[in-house]
Formats: structure tokens, sequence, C-alpha cells
């Protein structure tokens, strides 16, 4: 990627940890906060229709919402209240808007039927999208607050004190950047807008000594270096007395009684509810892959689910995920039936294709196997991974030319990849075997 700010080039966010190649899935939830406002294909895994964007850019839209309206009423005359104000809401709604890209979690969730296009500024985010946070632990430190704004926010001094008034925009104005000369004296002013001369205990003339002078921001606020993000930095918003001042007593108590092993980020402070039981499953089935203590509470949700939706993917996915946990013939059985049933419902993710045909292949039912992977081919055809399997299990079948088929198409697809060229050369060092 080019980044911008120092005009060079380097590893794209991500690729610090492996070589995805160009085969990695670009996800409606990335691009629109990125890129604008994306039509995915339904459950596509990372395909979307054309064209691909409703609009480009991060525009008035995103914190106003639609104009349409708006334009409408204008027309009409009267188009009093037919756009959002940002400034006239909430602290609380007016911050949620800002969560819906600057406030990351541990799992984000789209709600039933939901899209990215469906948040409406000056609604509740957690409508259309549920945000999720493994809770901090007093014996450990917190996981690092990329992109977690709202968050450190909110575990603020200045917030907590001020019983929530305190938003993103009490010092952020989308329509104004300053520049790196005029930022230190434009949030200096946002602070004096709540605290006075006299807040600040460090003397006036050490802080006139300090480069740029009398920096709230620059003390208070601190930059550091962001190392999975290449030539980014972070702006610490927990507006600290110190550097490294300790969390707040607050950032410890942050779970309900509804939801006793997550923080729900995006749910209403002032309300005490539930999330949906199938959003929890698919939070959960996020957590699990960093947090596998979690294992259990995402299949007692699905044991939950499983009366009332019996049909849903994300369900069948974790009763297959319980099944294959009990080691023996019975549960591989068991797991086969679920990922076939989520399959046959619409499920796209690569790895329900591959977890399957693996299942079937130590059932030495190889014919059924190489099936699940070509299925898994067309609905997912930029994971190597598939190919990779389908290859290995047409030889295992005997059938040369078309493990041969597939391994050229691995190698025409995904260039970077040895092993596929490994694979294509066995088929010249075995001609002779090659003619089924």
């Amino acid at each position: 990627s080019l980044y911008t700010k120092p005009r060079q080039w380097a590893l794209s966010p991500g690729y610090e940890f492996g070589d995805y190649g160009f085969d990695r899935p670009i996800l409606a939830g990335c691009i629109a906060c990125h890129s604008g406002q994306p039509r995915p294909v339904p459950d596509g895994n990372g395909r979307f229709q054309e064209p691909t964007f409703a609009e480009l850019a991060i525009g008035c839209e995103n914190c106003h919402g639609p104009g349409e309206a708006h334009i409408a009423a204008a027309e009409m005359g009267s188009p009093m209240g037919s756009i959002t104000n940002p400034a006239k809401l909430s602290s609380w709604l007016a911050d949620n808007i800002c969560m819906l890209c600057h406030q990351t979690g541990d799992a984000r969730v789209l709600q039933a039927g939901k899209t990215y296009r469906d948040f409406r500024p000056g609604a509740e985010l957690d409508d259309s999208l549920g945000i999720f946070l493994v809770p901090f632990g007093r014996d450990s430190a917190p996981k690092d607050d990329l992109l977690e704004h709202y968050l450190s926010m909110r575990l603020s001094k200045c917030y907590l004190r001020s019983s929530g008034r305190l938003s993103c925009i009490s010092c952020h104005d989308p329509h104004v950047q300053p520049s790196p000369t005029d930022a230190p004296e434009y949030f200096r002013k946002k602070c004096l807008a709540c605290h006075t001369e006299k807040s600040c205990a460090l003397p006036l003339s050490l802080r006139q000594h300090k480069t740029p002078p009398d920096d709230c921001a620059g003390c208070h606020m601190p930059k550091r270096n962001v190392t999975v993000i290449s030539h980014s930095v972070l702006t610490n918003h927990r507006i600290v007395a110190q550097a490294e001042e300790a969390f707040p007593d607050a950032a410890f108590h942050m779970t309900t009684p509804q939801l006793s092993d997550l923080v729900h980020l995006s749910a209403d402070p002032t309300k005490q509810n539930a999330p949906p039981l199938l959003t929890q499953l698919q939070a959960y089935a996020q957590i699990i892959l960093a947090h596998p203590e979690y294992r259990a509470r995402y299949w007692s949700v699905a044991q939950q689910l499983k009366a009332t939706h019996a049909d849903n993917v994300y369900v069948l996915e974790a009763l297959a995920d319980e099944a294959l946990q009990r080691h023996n013939p019975e549960g591989a059985s068991l797991a086969i039936r679920y990922l076939q049933d989520a399959l046959h419902r619409g499920a796209t993710n690569p790895s329900d294709f591959e977890e399957l045909a693996d299942l079937l292949v130590a059932a030495k039912r190889l014919s059924e196997a190489v099936d699940v992977l070509r299925q898994g081919m067309v609905s997912a055809p930029y994971d190597a991974e598939l190919y990779r399997r389908a290859t290995k299990v047409y030889f295992a079948l005997n059938e040369g030319k078309s493990a041969c088929a597939v391994a050229a198409q691995g190698v025409q697809r995904f260039p970077q990849d040895d092993e596929f060229r490994t694979l294509l050369n066995r088929c010249g060092t075995a001609a002779g075997g090659m003619n089924n």
C-alpha cells in the first residue's frame, strides 16, 4: 500500500503477520469505513455486486444521514428535521456515529438482516451493529487499544467526571483538519472549553519550554507508534495525567448481569437489555479465535438456539464445532451432518468446506470430499487451501488428470504459492500413472 503521509510504499495492514498473497477477501466491513458504501453479495465472502459501491468515499451522509429525503423536503419547502445534525444529538447518539468506524472491540456483529448501509445517523448503532469486548482483567494489561477510541475516551477522567457529556465532537470537528503546526493550539482551545489555565499542575515556565510549547494533548494524549500498521501513530484518548497511568476502576466493571462475560460496547449504557442470542453466538464465534476459553459459552448459546434456529448456518457451525470436540467417531459423524446441512442452507465460509472435506477424508469418503471442495472452489474461488486440498484428494483417488488440472489452476491463480508448482511437478514426474 502507499502510505500518504510519509509517501512510502510498505506492507498493507495485516500482512506483517503472514503472506496472504492476493487472495485475502476484502470484506464489506473494511471498505464501509475505508472506501465508501459497499454493495456486497449477501454471504458472498468478499464478493460484491456491480457497481461495487453505492457511494464512493466517506461523505456527508456518513454523519448526516441520507440526503434524498432532505432534498425532497427542501423542494417541498420544509427541510427542517429531514437531516441529522450530530451537534444536536445526545452525546451517546453522536458518539454512535463515530463508533461505527472508530471502535473495533473484539467482535463486531451485524444484527439479523442488517448490512453496513442500514445504520442511520441519529439512530442507535446497536440496532444495526453490535460491538463486543472481552473484559479487562486486573491481573493483566489491557489489550492494545488500536481503534478503541470511544472505549478509551469512555474510561477517561474527563468522560467519567462529566457524566458522559464529553463526546467525540467535543474535541473533533469532522469538517476541520488542523495542520500539524496548528493542531496543538487548536486542541488546546478545546481543552480550555472545560478546563482553565490553573487546571494544569505543571508550572507555565516548564510548559513553555516543551516542543511544541503548552501542548495539552501532547502531554495528556501522547502519541505512540503503532507496530501492527505501518507508518501509523495512535493518540491515547484516555486523556491521562501521566503516560503510564493505571486504568480506572470503571474499566473492570463494564459488563452487565444480562451479559456477564462480555462488554457490550454498542449498547445504550442506560438500558440493560441482553443482545439477541443469535448476535451473541456470532460474537462468541469471532472471540474464540483469540480466546478459546469462551468456547463452552459458544456451545451453550448454540444449544439454546437449536430448538428455534435449527436451520441457521451460524447455529449449525457451532453445533458442528461442539460435536468435533468429543473426539470420537460419533462426534465426527454428527459434525459431518451439521456441516452438510450448513452448506445446504447457504454457508459460504471456506473453512466449512475445508473442515467438512477433512472429516469426509478421515471417514474414507473421498469422492464426497472432493465434491465438497469443488463446491467450495465455486463459492470462494480465491481460497488457495480449497485447491490444495482438492489436488491432494484427487491424487488419493488416483485421478491424476483431475489432480493435475486443479494444480494447474492453482499455479495460475496463486503464482506465489510454491506448493502448487510442487504438486504440478508431481504430474510431470509420474506422467505414466496419470492416465485416469
